[in-house]
């Protein structure tokens, strides 16, 4: 009866060890985020400057980001840009292409 025990206690030692090392170094590697954030640029946003601040911070440099290009002024595409090169994840397209761009993140069929 000892013997028995000593097998199972093995046994399942064993098996918890299998498990933490699968569930902790063999974790799925994913290059993209799980998320995407949106923003839109409208010429006539007046806090947009805050706004890119505000969402520097959040991301903190590596989060995916898509800036849409409705209406902007010069400043704006200026400091979309200085974004661009602080925050390597951070794409700019034009509001004709961001349903393209969407499906291409999530992987939508675009005969849906």
């Amino acid at each position: 009866m000892e013997n028995i025990l000593i097998i199972f206690a093995f046994v399942l030692f064993v098996t918890a060890v299998i498990e933490i090392f699968g569930l902790f170094f063999h974790m799925p590697y994913s290059p993209t985020a799980p998320y995407v954030t949106v923003l839109p640029v409208f010429g006539n946003d007046l806090i947009f400057p805050e706004r890119l601040e505000k969402l520097a911070i959040k991301s903190g440099g590596r989060s995916r980001i898509i800036i849409v290009y409705y209406s902007p002024d010069d400043m704006q595409k200026r400091l979309c840009e200085q974004f661009c090169m602080n925050n390597p994840d951070t794409v700019i397209v034009s509001s004709e292409n961001l349903e393209k761009i969407l499906s291409e993140t999530f992987a939508i069929d675009e005969q849906m």
